[in-house]
């Protein structure tokens, strides 16, 4: 499912924004003066669609409209209780979510908002006892395993009150229509703070034993894990399709004679794909690489050999289907990430992930690299290598740190990496750089008076 339209209505009690998503070219840009409120669109709208309904506490706006592509229309309305307008409160607001639907009676649901660490009795590690899907990954932030998606306490009890200890006056049933929203939208929000996340160490007990390590040695270690995965499904199916290769070759009887040249061909092409995916950094070179009959030798050959040979070339085209799609990003990323840095390039290998190597011979960690490389290689990563197909990007000002050379080649590469993965990007900037000659993909926010 994909978003096509976002209104917000008196955000921040000023402002009123129309912002129409571009999904023919799948990137739409929001830009404005300071204050006018893009971060806090990209919020709104990760916090609707990624059932983080906190977050929508801390944000002044009176209503959001979100339109679908299929014709479905989801608002969020805050009410307050009916005082005078000097005495309203965030912590006293309920939202209102309703869901407008083509031919069918709308759903509505309430949400109070009320204050609830106050009064809270449940020591934090039950929640990942109750609530297997959950791993506690800050002092009051929780990993949702299965999307990804971070999660605070509150939202933890809007979303899971039912199966905590907490008492009934804490418990929310949110309904299934509004639950079911990040399983249709994949939405991830690459934020302006992006050099640091979370190490990936055994789960801690206490507060203060929670560290931080740089996004740049997290991503290496987790694209070496990548690497590792696929590798070991080649083996298991490589070993798979050996085992029983030689019945398979005896049964083998093609319904047409076999073209000596063709065979060829097809193992030349996949000696060629081999190659690249050993250049990808995904496969070691062998030793001795498999001898490739010439044309005039398989014309010669007989033909329950050349059925030996083209049951082969099947064999290997199956093995090293396993690598397509990392093979593919692998390259892009090499290819965008060589094309900035200057004097280094980038080595990527299942052991290592990701390591740098200067002109001059040395070997450098990508902690080694200044700010602007690390923005550009952690930015480059998510968005190749932890984006799914067809989930919406938020990209809160992606030329921080770049040069201004880098900013203006920003959005053609965006476009190639939207092309390998096909997702859509909502992007906020102050740069007329990123946006280059693009002037037809934005939107700008303006003021009440504009």
């Amino acid at each position: 499912m994909r978003l096509s339209r976002i209104e917000v209505s008196k955000l921040f009690g000023v402002f009123d924004h129309v912002i129409p998503l571009n999904l023919t070219d799948r990137i739409t840009i929001i830009h404005g003066p300071n204050g006018y409120g893009k971060t806090a669109v990209l919020l709104m709208v990760q916090s609707v669609l990624g059932n983080r309904f906190a977050r929508l506490r801390r944000v002044p706006f009176e209503k959001l409209i979100l339109s679908l592509e299929d014709g479905r229309e989801l608002s969020v309305t805050k009410e307050f209780p009916s005082k005078a307008e000097a005495e309203r409160e965030e912590q006293s607001a309920t939202l209102v979510f309703r869901l407008k639907m083509p031919g069918r009676d709308s759903e509505e649901f309430k949400l109070p908002f009320s204050p609830l660490r106050e009064g809270l009795r449940i020591p934090l590690e039950l929640i990942e006892r109750h609530i297997e899907d959950l791993e506690r990954v800050g002092h009051d932030t929780w990993l949702h395993v299965q999307t990804g998606r971070k999660l605070q306490l509150e939202d933890i009890i809007e979303l899971y009150g039912e199966f905590l200890p907490i008492g009934p006056q804490q418990k929310r049933k949110i309904p299934a229509w509004l639950t079911q929203l990040p399983n249709e939208f994949d939405v991830r929000l690459i934020e302006a703070q992006r050099l640091l996340s979370f190490a990936d160490t055994p789960k801690p007990r206490r507060a203060e034993s929670f560290r931080f390590e740089p996004a740049v040695s997290s991503y290496s270690k987790e694209l070496a894990a990548k690497i590792q995965e696929v590798q070991a499904q080649y083996g298991t199916f490589s070993q798979q399709l050996d085992s029983s290769f030689p019945m398979r070759a005896i049964q083998f009887k093609p319904a047409v004679s076999i073209d000596a040249a063709e065979v060829t061909r097809n193992l030349q092409e996949l000696e060629g794909n081999r190659q690249r995916i050993i250049a990808a950094g995904l496969l070691a070179p062998q030793a001795q690489a498999a001898a490739i009959f010439g044309p005039q030798q398989t014309q010669t050959v007989e033909e329950p050999i050349k059925g030996i040979l083209a049951l082969l070339a099947q064999d290997i085209e199956k093995k090293l289907s396993v690598f397509d799609e990392i093979t593919a990003k692998v390259e892009l990323f090499k290819e965008l990430v060589n094309k900035r840095f200057s004097y280094k390039q980038l080595d990527v290998r299942g052991e290592t992930g990701f390591r740098f190597q200067t002109s001059t011979g040395l070997q450098l960690l990508p902690t080694d690299l200044s700010s602007g490389e690390q923005h550009e290689l952690v930015l480059l990563y998510e968005l190749l290598f932890k984006t799914k197909p067809n989930a919406l990007i938020l990209i809160d000002e992606p030329e921080l740190s770049l040069h201004v050379a880098w900013q203006v080649q920003f959005l053609k590469d965006l476009a190639r990496v939207i092309k390998l993965s096909s997702f859509d990007v909502l992007l906020a900037t102050h740069s007329p750089q990123i946006i280059d000659t693009r002037w037809d993909l934005t939107v700008e926010l303006k003021g009440p008076d504009a």
